[in-house]
Order: structure tokens, then C-alpha cells, then sequence
């Protein structure tokens, strides 16, 4: 299957972080809204890689007419990434089991969304959307093998969308643009790090990632 092909392991920019031991590496809920951030800059407290085809990604602070969260999103900018080659932004410093991610996207060509409860480099969660067809899809990567876990589509109809999942135990669900598109079975549900994504061609925007570990509300 193609989504199979998304996020193929390979050489990795940044080291991906030290072992995880908890649920939660940081406790609290955590608002990334950018704006704190100067733009034209690489975001704040985020580390960055690239996963499968080598090539190259750049992560810019940028400015929106009317972003969820004014005036800041944040930025893939390379347009003419090869396919089988992933950016990952990595939320520093935190990582989680169980709780609930949200990302805002911006509807334009490419794909996009978060990777979560990352152990390692070749065992992770990928959900991402093809921002001009709505189709969502979650690929497991155990020991850098893809399973395709489940796949779903909703029409994207506004400037932005949503895609939130929640995560509980071996139970993952996934909501794009307010529709509970699926929910699916992690065969090996691990705590690891979470962050924003995107795979082959096309500059995508992102912006409000949401992280609330088990438990936790998220501060505004």
C-alpha cells in the first residue's frame, strides 16, 4: 500500500532522544502556538529529522493572515522534498504513552500530521493526511517494519482542519476536522516522542499543537 511508504527508516538528522521510562518524560499539557517565536527561525524546543529517502527540510517560524493562533504558524518550506522522505519536528524534552495530540493543518498539496509514542528510531506511530484529499492513514513502524493500522477519509472544507488523536492503552482514535474518522489497535503500545510531520513533495503549514499527557488539561 502506498502509506506504507510514507515513513521508510533511514538516516536520522538529530539523535531522537534517550530512553523513555515513564508515561509521561514531562508532566503538564503542553500549547505550542508559536507565537513567542521569532519568525524566519527554526521553532523553539523542537528537535529536527529526516526518516527514509535522504533530502533535505527546512523548519521556519512563519506569519498567516488568519492562523488558529495568530499571528505564528510554523513552516515546512522545502517544496521539492523526493518521495520516501519524511520531516519530523520532535517536541523537545517530552514524551508520552496515553493522553491526547492535536495539530491545526492548512489546507494545500502535501501531507501531513504527528508522529507519537516514538521508542525509538524504528518503532513509532505515523498519522498523517493528504491535505488534498482528506485521507487519513496510521502506519505502526516495529523494528522499521510498516503495518498500515487503519485508514479514513473526511472532506476538507475550511482554510484550516484539525487531526487529533487520543491514545489509551492499545486503543488509538483518530478525529480530522471535528468527524471521528477510525479508531484502530496499537499491537504494541509503547511511551515515546510526539511531534508534527510531513512526507515527500510540498510545503506544509502546521500550527497549535496540542500534547496533553494522561490526565492533564491543556494550559491556555
Amino acid at each position: 500500500m502506498k502509506a506504507l511508504g510514507l515513513l521508510r527508516m533511514g538516516v536520522v538528522c538529530v539523535l531522537l532522544g534517550g530512553t523513555v521510562s515513564g508515561a509521561a518524560a514531562q508532566a503538564g499539557a503542553i500549547r505550542n502556538h508559536f507565537d513567542s517565536d521569532a519568525p524566519m527561525r527554526a521553532p523553539a524546543f523542537f528537535d529536527f529529522a529526516v526518516l527514509g529517502t535522504p533530502g533535505r527540510a527546512d523548519w521556519m517560524v512563519t506569519s498567516d493572515m488568519n492562523p488558529p493562533s495568530a499571528p505564528n504558524d510554523v513552516s515546512q518550506t522545502i517544496q521539492d522534498r523526493p518521495e520516501g522522505s519524511s520531516a519530523v519536528a520532535l517536541r523537545r524534552n517530552v514524551a508520552l504513552r496515553d493522553g491526547r495530540l492535536s495539530i491545526a493543518l492548512k489546507q494545500m498539496a502535501g501531507r501531513a500530521g504527528m508522529v507519537f509514542r516514538m521508542a525509538g528510531e524504528k518503532d513509532f506511530l505515523a498519522l498523517l493526511v493528504d491535505l488534498s484529499k482528506g485521507e487519513v492513514r496510521l502506519v505502526s513502524y516495529r523494528d522499521g517494519k510498516p503495518t498500515e493500522l487503519a485508514s479514513g477519509k473526511d472532506t476538507f472544507v475550511t482554510p484550516w482542519g484539525t487531526l487529533g488523536v487520543t491514545l489509551r492503552d492499545a486503543e488509538v482514535g483518530v478525529v480530522w476536522g471535528g468527524t471521528a474518522v477510525f479508531s484502530a489497535s496499537d499491537p504494541a503500545p509503547a511511551a515515546g516522542r510526539v511531534g508534527i510531520a510531513t512526507s515527500g513533495p510540498g510545503a506544509v503549514t502546521f500550527d497549535e499543537f496540542v500534547i496533553e499527557p494522561a490526565d492533564q488539561t491543556p494550559n491556555r
